[in-house]
């Protein structure tokens, strides 16, 4: 019994490792990660390179399927390349495993001390989420080395002996129970890291670990077919579809298994790496074959998909009324200036889906059009939640009072600054995009890069922006002075350098240099506005 408890405490630390390298990875790329899915999934071989390499960083394809399916959902991505890039998700996830299975577990204490070292000494948020990654993958590796030592004892296990018999006996029950365990856990990496340690310890038979494999890879679906559910249209079908996909793998697998299991464990090599490397095979030649025929499965499941859904995403369904002023709390300044925050917040919702979109603008007249009346939804929020601030009855207490009006002018300073993003984005970018769009300008490679990534630094500052306003954070409030005064130094370089590109005879397109010049201007020009709420935090005048 003890060692069943120590063996459910080794997993349990193996989860835990697993889930700390996905949260270190999700909170160091942030935006970035949906961004490269969103725009580098134009072919189905690209596609398929970034969901093996998402999952791969990650550790988990349940949540590159989910992203995707979000995406696919909201019309951001094409179903062909939602599907080639879950395709290429699992792949992701067995290469992990393979990793994993290195037999590199003397780094574990290592990892571990560096990791945590990183974590506590560093000051930006950077080296703590490489630290975070550096301890999950320390705890994978400790918690490995702890399957080892548990399943030495259970070899000898009636209770386990019993089990297994059982299952061997039949290939479907086998099958099934590892699917729902799979489930339980809901991660596929963390069961086949396990199923290979016990079969490096001669607790299972060859054999039935490639049956359990299969039985892994079935049920490593169900929790984003579960999660993905309630998606409409396209959403719903990119976790459809992986459990499709999955099926088809396991199908194909006990047939091979069926017809030539003898040969194909002879071809494996000995212990815990035949297992992954079976995992990883079966997935890489169920994935291309998969990825070859996927414009006739397109062509076939996205009628049924997309059936009475638009094709299009909308960024503007409807217009937007204020949710959080409660004219009853009026009397109630605290609660009222809480209500006037959280108010803030949804306007900051609204300006950073304008910001988000505004790329898409440039080649998009509907987009535009779309981020128009979203600017006149922020105006008429402005209005009104600065009609409620005023509103808000004063305290006797007059020190109370000061205190609240401060409170107040700082939510009052934060929703203009919004609102005057938005009346950048929606009266300068829009202009200038209707521009390039009227007059079929075309940026050169170059200044297409430029915008992309000036653009993709200007949506991070802008959450980090949001995260001072909310947390008062001093350190936070540095760091975006800090992301300015960079912001503002690489938008003043490119803007010589491409100056200096016309006196050289290489602006030859004066119309696209005239607009991508002005483009910059603007994001300068909403950075400055995000960076606003430092000031207010660290007490000094605005520059």
């Amino acid at each position: 019994m003890t060692a069943f408890l120590e063996l459910a405490g080794a997993v349990a630390l193996l989860l835990w490792g697993i889930r700390m390298v996905q949260t270190g990875f999700s909170r160091l790329l942030g935006s970035k990660l949906e961004r490269v899915l969103r725009r580098a999934t134009r072919t189905r071989p690209q596609a398929f390179s970034v969901g093996a390499g998402s999952a791969l960083m990650l550790q988990s394809s349940t949540a590159v399927v989910l992203m995707i399916a979000g995406f696919a959902s909201s019309g951001m991505m094409t179903v062909s390349a939602a599907l080639a890039t879950v395709l290429g998700a699992e792949l992701g996830a067995s290469i992990a495993a393979l990793i994993l299975n290195l037999d590199v577990r003397v780094l574990a204490a290592p990892l571990l001390f560096l990791g945590y070292m990183l974590f506590i000494t560093s000051q930006n948020r950077v080296n703590k989420h490489i630290g975070r990654i550096v301890i999950g993958l320390g705890l994978v590796l400790l918690a490995l080395t702890l399957i080892s030592r548990v399943t030495s004892v259970l070899h000898d296990s009636e209770l386990l002996s019993v089990v297994l018999d059982t299952v061997a006996a039949d290939s479907s029950l086998a099958l099934i129970l590892m699917a729902l365990l799979t489930w339980l856990i809901h991660s596929t990496l963390a069961v086949i890291l396990i199923l290979a340690q016990f079969v490096q310890d001669g607790a299972i038979d060859p054999g039935l670990a490639l049956v359990l494999i299969l039985g892994a890879n079935l049920g490593g679906a169900m929790p984003a077919l579960v999660a993905g559910w309630a998606m409409k249209g396209a959403g719903r079908g990119v976790v459809v579809a992986n459990l499709g996909f999955r099926t088809c793998v396991v199908v194909a697998g006990m047939i091979l298994l069926w017809v030539a299991e003898a040969p194909v464990l002879d071809l494996l090599p000995e212990g815990a790496q035949g297992i992954v490397l079976f995992h990883f095979a079966l997935n890489l030649v169920a994935g291309l074959i998969l990825l070859a025929g996927l414009p006739l499965i397109v062509r076939r499941a996205e009628p049924r998909m997309l059936a009475g859904e638009k094709k299009r995403f909308s960024i503007n369904e409807q217009g937007h009324r204020t949710i959080y002023l409660s004219a009853n709390d009026r009397q109630n300044p605290d609660r009222a200036l809480a209500n006037a925050r959280n108010e803030a917040l949804h306007i900051a919702d609204i300006v950073y889906k304008m910001l988000n979109y505004s790329l898409e603008a440039l080649k998009d007249p509907e987009v535009v059009r779309q981020i128009r009346l979203l600017d006149d939804d922020i105006d008429n929020l402005h209005r009104e939640a600065l009609l409620y601030i005023v509103s808000i009855e004063e305290d006797k207490d007059e020190e109370l009072q000061a205190l609240l009006r401060k409170r107040s002018n700082r939510i009052i300073d934060f929703m203009t600054n919004l609102e005057h993003i938005g009346d950048i984005i929606e009266s300068s970018l829009m202009h200038l995009a209707n521009t390039k769009l009227r007059q079929n300008i075309e940026f050169s490679p170059e200044q297409r890069k430029t915008i992309a990534r000036l653009h993709e630094e200007l949506v991070d500052a802008f959450r980090l922006s949001q995260a001072v306003f909310t947390s008062d954070s001093e350190q936070l409030a540095k760091e975006l002075l800090a992301t300015k005064r960079t912001y503002r130094a690489d938008i003043l370089r490119q803007r010589r350098k491409h100056i200096e590109g016309l006196t050289g005879g290489v602006g030859d397109n004066m119309e696209a240099t005239q607009v991508f010049m002005d483009i910059l201007r603007d994001l300068q020009r909403i950075s400055s506005h995000l960076t606003a709420v430092s000031y207010q935090v660290l007490g000094q005048p605005k520059a």
